[in-house]
Parts: C-alpha cells; sequence; structure tokens
C-alpha cells in the first residue's frame, strides 16, 4: 500500500475525561512496517514512561511509530500502581467502550490505534521491582530484566533477537531473559454472554488485533538507579525498532 505521507500527528484519548492522554503517530512517508510503544501503564513505574516520553520524540525512517507515553495519567500524578475504581490496563484487554472502568475503554482505544495503523509490533514499557535472574518464579513482583512475547506472527524468534541486540550492550545483572508469553494468547473458545473477557495483560494483544505482536519488557528497580531504567528502556525501543527497520 501506498505509504502516509511523511508528517506527525498528536491525537488524544478519551479526550475531555480525567485520562485524556496524547498519543503521538509519526509517519515516515517510506514504506515499512507500524510499531507502538505503550509507556506509564502502571503510574509506580517512572523508568516506562519517561522513557516514553524521549521516544515519542524519534522519527522513522520507514514506517509509522506510535507512541503513547502516559496511558494512565491519573496513577502517574499519584505515583501510584492504579486506582480500584478505574481498573489496571494490564489486566483489561482487550478493552470495551461501553464499560464502567475508564482503563478498560482505554485498552478498547489503544488496540482501535493499533488495528487502524495495522501495528505489527506493541511494545509496552513496564518495570518491575525484582530481578527475575535472582527470584525466578516468584511472580509478577520479580520479572525485572525480562522481555515476554505474546502470540502473533513475531513469536517466538523476535525476544531472542531482541535480546541478543541489547545483551552486548549491558552489564551482566542487567541482561535481559526471554520468557515465553503464549499462553497470555486470546481464549480458544468465546466468552459466554455476560462474563466480562478481563483479567489478560498487553500480551493478548495479538489475539484481537490481525498481525500484530505483543513485547513487553520489564526493567527491575531494585539497586537499579532510575536514569539507568529510562535509558534500558530506550534502548529495548531502539533494539526492537531497528530490528523491524523502523529506525
Amino acid at each position: 500500500p501506498t505509504p502516509t505521507p511523511r508528517g506527525t500527528e498528536t491525537r488524544l484519548l478519551m479526550p475531555g475525561t480525567p485520562h485524556e492522554t496524547a498519543l503521538v503517530i509519526h509517519h515516515s512517508g517510506v514504506a515499512g512496517p507500524a510499531a507502538f510503544v505503550l509507556g506509564g501503564v502502571h503510574g509506580n513505574e517512572p523508568g516506562a514512561w519517561l522513557a516514553a516520553d524521549d521516544i515519542a520524540a524519534w522519527q522513522p525512517a520507514a514506517g509509522t511509530l506510535l507512541v503513547l507515553p502516559r496511558a494512565n495519567v491519573t496513577a502517574i500524578a499519584a505515583f501510584v500502581r492504579t486506582f480500584d475504581d478505574i481498573g489496571d490496563l494490564n489486566r483489561l484487554y482487550p478493552g470495551d467502550p461501553a464499560s464502567p472502568l475508564a482503563m478498560e475503554r482505554m485498552a478498547f482505544h489503544i488496540l482501535e490505534a493499533a488495528r487502524e495503523h495495522s501495528v505489527s509490533l506493541l511494545l509496552d514499557l513496564h518495570e518491575s521491582w525484582a530481578f527475575y535472574a535472582e527470584l525466578p518464579g516468584t511472580g509478577t513482583g520479580a520479572l525485572g530484566q525480562t522481555i515476554t512475547v505474546g502470540p502473533g506472527p513475531l513469536q517466538s524468534a523476535f525476544g531472542q533477537q531482541l535480546a541478543d541486540r541489547m545483551n552486548p550492550l549491558v552489564s551482566r545483572r542487567e541482561q535481559m531473559i526471554v520468557r515465553d508469553g503464549t499462553r497470555f494468547g486470546r481464549p480458544a473458545t468465546p466468552v459466554p454472554a455476560g462474563q466480562p473477557n478481563r483479567g489478560r495483560s498487553s500480551l493478548a494483544a495479538g489475539g484481537h488485533v490481525p498481525g500484530l505482536t505483543p513485547v513487553l519488557v520489564e526493567m527491575g528497580q531494585l539497586d537499579q538507579p532510575l536514569e539507568r531504567r529510562v535509558e534500558l528502556h530506550r534502548l529495548a525501543a531502539r533494539s526492537a525498532l531497528e530490528l523491524l527497520g523502523i529506525l
């Protein structure tokens, strides 16, 4: 298809609400894939949303780059993970535009933008407290320095390619470990009527957007300065976008 002419647009998601946030869309004017970088899903993970703020200024050499730096602005303002009355965005995919939970509506709008631009990669930036290598298998609080790839066309080679690109550039403790996110795919059977299709992270997005592969990157906070976590998230994003030929 003919590429969109070179240029940048800023689109407000959930405008006119307390959750209004800016989605930045850069078109290179050159044929290529589209990637979506997501930050600020949780307000107490500043390395992710500060890095995404920087990434939002990057200009793609090919294809299209979408960046939503601050997905949950109310949680970021309070520096908390999220609030019960708006829900946890990373447990509410694929979203619902009529949901009473604001973050479930946000999940819907994120995937709508991904469909509109035929996004190939959803790169979701996060932080975890502890490092996976130091406390393996102990839960979501210890996923630092991991790359998890959900179902999609890039599964499963892309995660290892990303780690191979990053790991020669970081310290031994900062080495990225690849995790298989296949089990986070869309349910094999439809959800029964009246039962909410919730509980899924962004790793389920590949089951709801044709051609999309979700990749969740986590940096560890324990004894790792904020400035370094931001650098590592930028490195992850740059490496992923270079692998796709977008940068």
